[in-house]
């Protein structure tokens, strides 16, 4: 028998660890990425892949796209969030990471109760992210941001949910989408956002300035 050093290992004594299990087979209706991944994050034996799109239900789905979703009670109205990552799990599952949109009626006032609509499209934008499966994608939605000294667009010339206020989720109230409070990076978020409703149905516009809605600060 051959002596060896204690911290040394013979060729015959090594063990390579096993590879980890392939992942199961995919259902040809389960949502699937497109592409290849532009980013893999976390450790082996938990990869994950990042992706710029997917697709499901035979329809394509990219980042920063507005889509609705399932809710997960059936007596609620379907979910709405803009698709901030596109995540495929070690398993082959995909998960979407959304920014979340509150209904006035769904978001919790700091001293209680809840705000009312002052139309059914209105939406409060959020900073708030959530990760779903795909497969509770429902549709792609359009959401139109509009600050309070714009008119509010009409239904049938432009279809789509309304954003004007902005849901802090931990203070339990709301902002303008004009305010200042917000820092850097969010504010230039909500820039971008309402510049994009700009480029797709032209310039806001403007309002007298006793015809607009109050800034509801609660």
């Amino acid at each position: 028998m051959i002596n060896l050093p204690f911290n040394q290992v013979s060729d015959e004594d090594e063990v390579e660890a096993p590879p980890p299990p392939p992942p199961p087979p995919q259902n040809p209706d389960d949502p699937k990425p497109i592409g290849d991944p532009f980013r893999v994050s976390g450790k082996v034996g938990g990869r994950k892949k990042h992706y710029d799109s997917f697709e499901f239900d035979g329809k394509q789905y990219s980042l920063e796209d507005p889509v609705m979703l399932v809710p997960e009670d059936k007596e609620q109205k379907p979910y709405v969030v803009i698709i901030k990552d596109i995540i495929q799990n070690f398993n082959g599952s995909i998960m979407v990471s959304g920014q979340w949109f509150y209904r006035p009626e769904e978001a919790e006032k700091k001293g209680g109760g809840r705000w009312k609509s002052r139309d059914s499209r209105e939406l409060f934008y959020s900073f708030h992210r959530d990760e779903v499966h795909a497969d509770s994608v429902m549709h792609k939605c359009v959401v139109h941001f509009v600050p309070l000294n714009k008119q509010f667009l009409k239904s049938k010339q432009h279809p789509g949910f309304i954003v004007q206020k902005v849901y802090d989720t931990l203070e339990r109230k709301l902002w303008n989408l004009t305010d200042e409070d917000f820092e850097d990076v969010k504010q230039q978020e909500i820039a971008e956002l309402v510049q994009k409703t700009r480029k797709r149905i032209g310039e806001l516009l403007d309002i007298e300035p006793e015809e607009a809605p109050p800034a509801d600060k609660e």
